[in-house]
């Protein structure tokens, strides 16, 4: 892969794959984040690339994107920290690598650090999932010709509104368990049930019902309690630094 001369950081295996909900046919994918150039910094820029290969897909970005997108509490670049395959570039400063290892140990922390920009982000993703089912990506219209519907956009947009109930079940100190199912636990029976939806199991109609029902009872339940959360500041400043210094040692 071609970063322009930017150095990797670090990657991270996301997805399906990393909660434990890829069938046969699930690509691997990965987010990997690059140290920004002088000209980068210079014009204000943040690279992003997309790599699309036969097996394995990349998600290319800037390091500096994580503190904003990690405060912002997007789940889907939270869960680069509790990757189940992550690697750091060893050719890294030592320093650098300091940093990032500090910032994985407080991995915890930083998923909890604004709990109310966390429940707005969820319900936001399964709002706009919802309503990708009619429309499929390139990748999924053939199961939008198979069942009616994206039956794959169906299962994350339920799988997203669980994860709210999963990390308040856990007082909000276990993200890796609110987002990977063990199949082989009874007691974990959403995820077979997850995948099911995937599967097709459902009408668009039944998926729909379920759909209205989970977000009626996460709102009723949860929503205050997620936003009666005090946002961290502290955590977000000090992940800032660690950020910062990492951009320095590697330019």
């Amino acid at each position: 892969m071609d970063f322009g001369g930017r150095k990797e950081i670090f990657r991270a295996l996301v997805g399906s794959h990393n909660y434990n909900l890829n069938t046969e046919t699930s690509d691997k994918d990965y987010k990997v984040f690059v140290a920004p150039t002088f000209d980068d910094l210079y014009f204000n820029n943040q690279f992003s690339k997309s790599y699309i290969g036969q097996v394995e897909d990349f998600d290319v970005h800037d390091i500096r994107k994580t503190s904003s997108l990690w405060w912002k509490a997007n789940v889907n670049f939270l869960e680069v920290l509790f990757s189940e395959e992550s690697s750091i570039n060893l050719k890294l400063n030592a320093d650098s690598k300091s940093c990032l290892t500090t910032i994985f140990r407080h991995r915890d922390e930083i998923a909890k650090m604004n709990l109310p920009y966390l429940y707005d982000a969820c319900i936001g993703m399964h709002i706009i999932k919802k309503k990708q089912v009619d429309k499929g990506t390139e990748g999924t219209q053939y199961l939008l010709e198979k069942y009616g519907y994206d039956t794959k956009q169906a299962m994350h947009s339920l799988r997203i509104l669980d994860f709210l109930h999963r990390f308040a079940q856990s007082d909000f100190n276990d993200f890796k368990y609110a987002i990977k199912y063990d199949l082989n636990d009874q007691q974990d029976w959403y995820g077979k049930y997850l995948l099911s939806v995937k599967a097709g199991e459902l009408s668009k109609y039944e998926y729909i019902k379920e759909s209205e029902y989970q977000l009626k009872w996460i709102e009723d339940t949860f929503k205050t309690l997620y936003k009666e959360q005090k946002p961290n500041e502290e955590t977000n400043q000090y992940l800032l630094k660690m950020i910062k210094q990492i951009v320095k040692n590697e330019l």
